[in-house]
């Protein structure tokens, strides 16, 4: 938040507001109810209906026969019972206020409670459908709201849920066909080019033009392979992942120093493990995959007699390289597929461009988080936090 931004206003949630809705209106309704019985019972009224106030009594004058019909103790018991009676009035009506304003209270407390009550029922819909939501994934569509009760208006939100997860899942289920299908159709042909390729190579008297150039269309025909691969890869941990068992990343992230040892050796990079024991829940193939990604990644744009550091503890595996100065705006854009750090799409490069996409997409897939931010004097750090695994 900037210095600029208006404050953020504290929002109570739809079931509290309704809630003070109801209580504020029981309140409101107590004391116009109270107000209007107060007025009725202690308002004085006269036989005829006229509302009446006894303002003085003045002394009896003396009749004309002489003698006064109203004594003076009289009219001193008199003003002494107007006194008492008007004494006892407000008393009665002090106490009545009273009463009536602790007796508001308590039923109000009382109609907040079953407010609260009264607006968890009116809301129960909602709540199955958020919770239908949050357990939702792309390989997990088959979840629906039970539709039950009256043709009302949570009904229809039910149902028009209920509708739009079937048009989700028709459209995953289609998209997941198409790289099945996809991968049969592009991998028969990539293998047929390789193999008429190779044996060309390989004939008897092949000149060394013909030689150089089959070693180039391997070269090319090789890193097809591996964005189909990829590609194939990128779709599947974009679909989310059905398969939750432990898995170890320290070891993961052993297995892929093994592999590139030659490399590592070939182009001098020195490499600082602290592998702690980090186990999450995942599908074992696509955190294989990542960690093999994020290991060729720091490897592959390294400097020649670089450094390559590699931690795990806990959930989460942290991957830094040497390397060119990158920006943090580059980096946003390397998390997309075909991005690389000097050039798009470059063929000499030896990769395909979609290691960080299957990084991130795998992440997302299991309920993690991958960041990536520049190392001061150039490199990439690259830290992965993935879900703890509850039996470990």
């Amino acid at each position: 938040m900037t210095a600029h931004d208006p404050p953020r206003r504290l929002r109570l949630t739809a079931r509290a507001r309704l809630t003070l809705l109801y209580a504020g209106l029981f309140a409101l309704s107590g004391a116009a109810l109270a107000t209007v019985i107060m007025t009725l019972t202690f308002a004085p009224v006269e036989p005829g209906g006229t509302p009446t106030k006894v303002t003085e009594l003045r002394k009896a004058t003396t009749p004309p026969s002489g003698k006064p019909s109203v004594s003076v103790a009289d009219l001193g018991r008199a003003q002494e019972q107007i006194r008492l009676k008007e004494a006892a009035r407000r008393e009665l009506r002090d106490r009545i206020v009273g009463s009536s304003v602790i007796a508001i209270g308590a039923m109000t407390l009382a109609s907040a409670g079953l407010g609260w009550l009264m607006a968890g029922r009116v809301l129960r819909p909602v709540h199955l459908v958020s919770g239908t939501a949050r357990r939702l994934s792309q390989r997990n569509l088959d979840q629906r709201i039970p539709v039950a009760g009256p043709r009302d208006e949570m009904r229809e939100l039910a149902e028009t849920f209920n509708s739009m997860l079937d048009r989700l899942e028709t459209a995953f289920e289609a998209q997941r066909r198409f790289a099945a299908n996809a991968s049969h159709e592009l991998r028969g042909p990539m293998t047929t080019s390789r193999t008429l390729v190779e044996v060309a190579a390989a004939t008897p008297g092949a000149s060394p033009d013909l030689a150089l150039l089959a070693g180039q269309l391997k070269q090319v025909l090789s890193r097809q392979d591996r964005i189909v691969e990829g590609l194939l890869a990128l779709a599947q941990s974009e679909h989310g992942t059905s398969t939750r068992q432990p898995v170890r990343l320290d070891l993961l992230a052993r297995d892929a120093l093994d592999r590139r040892a030659a490399e590592l050796t070939e182009r001098s990079i020195s490499v600082r493990v602290e592998l702690g024991a980090a186990t999450v829940s995942g599908d074992p193939t696509l955190l294989e995959l990542l960690v093999d990604n994020l290991v060729r990644n720091a490897v592959r744009h390294n400097h020649p007699d670089g450094v390559v550091w590699i931690r795990t503890d806990g959930s989460t595996i942290v991957v830094e390289n040497t390397g060119d100065q990158v920006s943090a705006e580059r980096l946003r854009e390397l998390v997309e597929p075909f991005r690389r750090g000097r050039q798009d799409r470059v063929y000499g490069s030896g990769g395909a461009g979609l290691g960080l996409a299957i990084v991130d997409a795998v992440s997302r897939a299991h309920g993690g988080r991958f960041t990536l931010t520049p190392r001061p004097g150039g490199g990439v750090r690259a830290l992965v936090t993935g879900p703890a695994d509850s039996t470990s």
